[in-house]
């Protein structure tokens, strides 16, 4: 999966007085839906104004590019989506970057749908740590009654 990561900051309307802090908040919400459904995720941030060369990093589970002078994280998921095999997933709201995306066999999903998808992980995942939970009288109790006297 390919996040358009400022794309999906201002969709999800994450505060952005202080971008680090929008970044960070992010790529933490990321890193816990990583964790949970085991989806392998790069977030590309534009650094195209910033005067460098690309920068990759790792934060927890997920890959963080940041793009190089002069490059759009647009253009860099665009690149991204043409080598990759066919069904990847590519997270933006941009309906031009939806279109060329589509065009390489790669999957739209909104930031909306990103969000649905994070919630339900993170449902699932508070589901079976709650089961895990039990106690011995609780699982007793959860057992059928014919279960409970054959043992």
């Amino acid at each position: 999966m390919i996040v358009d990561g400022y794309n999906v900051i201002h969709a999800w309307n994450i505060d952005t007085a202080n971008l680090a802090d929008a970044r960070t908040e992010l790529l933490n919400t990321l890193d816990d839906y990583a964790g949970f459904s085991g989806e392998d995720i790069t977030v590309v941030f534009d650094g195209y104004r910033k005067r460098g060369a690309m920068h990759e990093e790792r934060c927890g589970l997920i890959t963080v590019v940041y793009t190089a002078y002069g490059v759009t994280a647009d253009t860099h998921i665009q690149r991204i989506a043409r080598q990759s095999e066919p069904m990847l997933k590519v997270v933006t709201a941009d309906f031009l970057e939806q279109l060329s995306v589509f065009g390489s066999g790669a999957v739209r999903v909104t930031p909306d749908e990103l969000k649905i998808l994070v919630r339900q992980a993170r449902e699932k995942h508070l589901s079976l740590l709650h089961r895990s939970t039990l106690t011995g009288d609780e699982l007793k109790k959860r057992l059928s009654i014919d279960a409970i006297t054959e043992s």
